[in-house]
């Protein structure tokens, strides 16, 4: 099986819809076609990064990031905000070669760091991250400013 992966383009919005609908069921949330909109918008103008991975043509899963500067490094960060693959297509290298490329967009563009968070139960995800990462001794704080 061979795996390769790509910026997003128009033509996958179809199959990223379905696999962004899967993905934020996973984290039990929901978002309103609006919004869903305004992110498929904001994909293809490259406000925010996208990159899909395919087997056999077909998108089997997405990664979205976008850039941020730093007051740290003189060089900014790259978020890995969301990284999602049918579960059809799991523990086959997916998410690895997901990773893997916007790693290296990232030394590219000379990010001083890379990073992503998930949900510490996220188990099955962890596993491939703490392979690929060091886990920071930061504590993420959030306060919810929309209802």
């Amino acid at each position: 099986m061979t795996i390769e992966y790509r910026d997003i383009q128009e033509e996958d919005k179809p199959r990223w819809l379905l696999l962004y609908q899967d993905y934020l069921e996973f984290y039990e949330a929901t978002l309103s076609q609006e919004s869903k909109e305004i992110i498929w918008n904001s994909l293809l103008s490259k406000d925010v990064q996208g990159v899909v991975a395919l087997v056999g043509g077909e998108v089997v899963g997405f990664a979205h990031y976008h850039f941020q500067k730093s007051t740290w490094a003189d060089s900014g960060h790259l978020y890995l905000e969301d990284l999602f693959v049918d579960p059809r297509f799991r523990n086959l290298g997916v998410a690895r070669t997901l990773i893997l490329a916007i790693e290296n967009v990232a030394r590219k563009e000379k990010c001083a760091e890379m990073y992503w968070i998930t949900r510490e139960s996220n188990s099955t995800a962890r596993a491939l991250y703490d392979s690929l990462a060091n886990k920071s001794d930061f504590v993420r704080y959030e306060i919810q400013l929309k209802n």
